[in-house]
């Protein structure tokens, strides 16, 4: 989507609207309201699709219980610290998180352990058995991370604050721990336990958690798309037959040149561009997360479908101010590009 106009103003000049861009898109409202003296434009932004509770999500685990008669056998295998490690005070309120680094850890120790050689069948048969049941349930300690740890919930939750202009901290840190997570993801299903188990989840989580980028996306999308929905609900009304009869310039005229140049362009069009490159590089990091999960559904709703929403309403915004241009001296000169 392009205006084909000439170049007046270098895009990175920001005037001062305040740094988030839920400000850039109301003073620019703001301006176009008092132009055309029209009241601003009202309604509440409608909540996103609901996510299920983490009670409806969170899956038990299997309950296995190694008896080894043989204390031998755990501890040539090194199980014996794991299974300490588990039933101690701290391992009984695990959280999702530390519950699948901790099925890890010990799916790792386990294979090493199957690789030795073992005089004892009836042994050897016990932990095979057990290693088993632990690949099968490794799917549901995953899952349970995603699903319910605190830090992915209040991210999938999202957050009323806005991403600023341009430029957002966390940006990198927030694909990296992402990548990190679909890497770890990727291993699971390789049955690469080893380099699963190197993965600190902790730390991903932490990452996410600093920044709340991912929530804080997901509101920048839908406010976005709200907005310039009532800005082009607002702009219908006028159009060249009122705002330029027989294609008089008028000082009103000049007035919307100076808000397109000064406060569409470097602020408006600049945070859609901003908003478009984070969503086209985290969604599809979460959209794999999250793909065969309850909540791919109305993740693809907060996301997909208001990113969706904000291209067309920047299209059909950009599309006003096209056909103004053609048929009333504006004179603009500018390139105006969609996300």
């Amino acid at each position: 989507m392009k205006l084909w106009l000439l170049p007046i103003v270098a895009l990175s000049l920001v005037a001062c609207t305040g740094n988030n861009g839920d400000k850039a898109l109301t003073n620019y409202q703001q301006r176009l309201a008092r132009v055309f003296d029209t009241p601003l434009p009202n309604g509440d932004l409608a909540a996103p699709a609901p996510l299920l509770a983490e009670r409806d999500l969170k899956q038990a685990l299997p309950d296995l219980r190694i008896d080894l008669t043989d204390a031998y056998a755990s501890r040539r295998c090194g199980l014996d610290t794991l299974i300490g490690e588990r039933n101690s005070s701290l391992g009984k309120v695990y959280s999702a998180s530390k519950q699948l680094s901790y099925e890890l850890r010990f799916l790792q120790q386990l294979a090493q352990c199957l690789q030795q050689r073992w005089d004892s069948d009836e042994l050897l048969a016990q932990l095979q058995q057990v290693y088993q049941q632990k690949q099968l349930s490794i799917d549901i300690a995953f899952n349970n991370m995603l699903l319910t740890d605190d830090t992915l919930r209040k991210e999938l939750l999202g957050i009323r604050k806005t991403l600023p202009l341009k430029d957002a901290p966390g940006y990198s840190e927030t694909w990296q721990a992402l990548s990190e997570l679909t890497r770890l993801q990727q291993l699971i299903a390789e049955q690469n336990w080893h380099a699963a188990s190197q993965i600190d989840i902790e730390q991903q989580l932490q990452r996410l958690y600093q920044f709340n980028f991912v929530g804080r996306l997901q509101y920048s999308l839908r406010l976005s798309q709200h907005q310039l929905a009532q800005l082009n609900a607002m702009l219908e009304q006028h159009n060249s037959t009122t705002l330029c009869p027989g294609g008089r310039d008028s000082e009103q005229l000049q007035i919307l040149a100076n808000i397109f140049g000064k406060y569409f362009i470097p602020e408006v069009q600049l945070y859609t561009v901003e908003l478009s490159r984070y969503q086209q590089q985290l969604w599809p990091l979460l959209q794999q997360l999250y793909q065969h999960t309850p909540l791919i559904t109305p993740l693809q709703q907060r996301f997909e479908q208001h990113y969706d929403g904000m291209r067309t309403e920047l299209s059909h915004h950009v599309t006003w101010w096209q056909n103004l241009n053609r048929q009333c001296p504006l004179a603009l000169n500018a390139t105006v590009k969609g996300p």
